[in-house]
């Protein structure tokens, strides 16, 4: 599930369970213009993938009549895993007594 492949059968599930908040993303960032700016529109396709990739899920929050996507709870577990792996393994603890760095002559 953490690779970007997602078969055909598995995407096609995914689009039509999340659909309705495609569509409403959709509704929601022409209004606002947000298709118009080649940048947002990219971002919005990204965030669409990541929907097709099962990396996020959407709610339609009815306070604010918008739709809400947040990360999947499976996504949430790897990145924390893969958050811990960095902290465990690349991280010099301090305090250090030297420094490498020069001061800056001004």
């Amino acid at each position: 599930m953490y690779d970007n492949f997602v078969d055909e059968r598995t995407a096609r599930r995914r689009v039509l369970a999340q659909g309705r908040h495609i569509l409403q993303s959709i509704l929601e960032s022409y209004d606002s213009g947000f298709l118009d700016d080649p940048r947002q529109a990219a971002n919005l396709c990204t965030l669409f993938a990541l929907c097709i990739e099962g990396k996020v899920s959407a709610t339609f929050d009815e306070s604010s009549a918008t739709t809400k996507w947040s990360l999947t709870e499976d996504w949430t577990k790897h990145l924390r895993s893969v958050e811990q792996s960095i902290f465990d393994s690349k991280i010099i603890k301090g305090p250090w007594q030297k420094t490498v760095d020069n001061d800056i002559d001004t």
